[in-house]
């Protein structure tokens, strides 16, 4: 009942008309040539582990490593794996369900012994333990692997069964650590005049967005009331950092991180709307749309953004400052898309559709520097546009999965690809 009562309310505020979106959309311009140039299997323990290489320079686009980092993380092998368990949903080929099972592999054998995930390896097969950003901790690569073993659970397939098994401990582990971790109604702190709740000092929406993501799949697997108040207090988490209005600045974003808002990881929408959507709570719903419908347009207005910081001042007015229009990277691109076909989904209004392939046509030449930066031919995704005159030729693993889960969800809707196909 929610569900129609928010289509009504968009279409009584908008005025569009409801169109059917869920037909089989043809003539797929989703190739995954680079991503398995990409793809690598290692054997550990008599054991098939699927990694993804991080980086791929042009201009021969070789497989390359980082000597303080390594060559894979499962930063990108969960994305991976959220892409590939998507794809073998609408694509039930084996090919699909051998990497759903070599990349899950990957994400559950990175498990440290405190139950949190460490990110990097080497190309020796030995686990970074040392890096900032591979140590055992919540944060980003912790929250992708929740949410990408929540999609494996997701799959209906006999053949991973016994994964599934698996991955539901993983889960399970890190659901108490998630709860653990916002037990307690948050505190709340001030930064430049804003007053916020001190987990977005801490993680950040843009991470919570993340977990939101995972908890609303594993409360498909699991509908707890337990789980249900926690995806509860972290969405409402998030609706607290979001500001302005359809006529003020920052007409309706979601700050990523204090009183930040950057472009890349940019879910807050889109995970309210999976949740909201799930659970039927209208404010989720209201609010993932607020962003959708006025800042999305508001930015894909300016040429796209990078990021921006806001402060409070005269107790009622927001002024921005430090705002950059780049770099610009499919990672900036992909959450808005995702959060428009999302809400087309819930709606099935044609707007968000609509707005969903004008935004994907930014990988199309529909950007600053009127440049192509995804290649149908091969699937290799440039990892960004550092000016109107300056591309970054490189096509790394975050850039080219990114790029591949937009057009995945451009594929949900035949209007959507419509309009890109139009845009191009």
């Amino acid at each position: 009942m929610l569900k129609y009562c928010v289509l009504l309310l968009v279409l009584v505020l908008t005025g569009v008309r409801c169109v059917n979106n869920d037909d089989k959309v043809n003539n797929t311009i989703i190739n995954t040539r680079h991503l398995e140039h990409l793809y690598q299997e290692i054997e550990i323990d008599n054991t098939s582990l699927g990694t993804v290489w991080i980086y791929s320079n042009a201009p021969d686009y070789p497989l390359l490593t980082d000597d303080d980092e390594g060559f894979t993380c499962v930063d990108d092998v969960a994305r991976a794996l959220v892409f590939y368990c998507r794809q073998y949903k609408n694509f039930p080929e084996n090919d699909n369900l051998e990497k759903i099972k070599s990349l899950s592999r990957f994400v559950m054998y990175m498990r440290a012994n405190n139950g949190y995930y460490y990110n990097f390896m080497f190309p020796d097969e030995q686990i970074n333990t040392v890096h900032q950003n591979s140590k055992p901790t919540p944060n980003f690569w912790t929250w992708r692997a929740y949410w990408s073993l929540s999609e494996l659970c997701l799959i209906k397939a006999i053949e991973l069964e016994a994964l599934q098994e698996e991955a539901k401990g993983h889960l399970y582990s890190l659901t108490q650590k998630i709860d653990s971790l916002f037990q307690n109604p948050y505190e709340r702190i001030e930064i430049e005049g804003l007053v916020i709740p001190d987990w977005m000092g801490k993680y950040g929406a843009d991470q919570i967005s993340v977990i939101l993501l995972g908890l609303t799949n594993y409360y498909k697997i699991n509908p707890d009331e337990n789980i249900k108040s926690l995806i509860q207090k972290l969405g409402e988490s998030i609706i607290s950092v979001q500001y302005g209005s359809r006529d003020r600045f920052p007409f309706g974003a979601f700050m990523s991180w204090k009183n930040i808002w950057h472009a890349w990881g940019n879910a807050q929408a889109y995970a309210l709307l999976k949740a909201g959507d799930e659970l039927n709570i209208e404010d989720f719903i209201l609010s993932g749309l607020k962003e959708v419908d006025n800042f999305h347009s508001y930015c894909r207005e300016q040429g796209f953004l990078h990021e921006f910081y806001i402060k409070m001042v005269d107790d009622d007015t927001i002024q921005t400052y430090g705002l950059k229009k780049f770099p610009q990277i499919a990672y900036s691109i992909s959450p808005m898309v995702l959060a428009a076909i999302e809400a087309s989904h819930i709606t099935n209004s044609e707007k968000y559709a609509v707005q969903a392939g004008q935004l994907a046509s930014w990988f199309f030449g529909n950007n600053a520097a009127k440049q192509v930066m995804y290649n149908t031919s091969n699937g290799r995704a440039f990892d960004g546009i550092n000016s109107e005159n300056e591309i970054n030729f490189n096509a790394g693993a975050e850039s080219t999965i990114e790029a591949l889960l937009c057009l995945q969800a451009i594929e949900t809707s035949v209007t959507a690809q419509r309009i890109l196909n139009e845009n191009r």
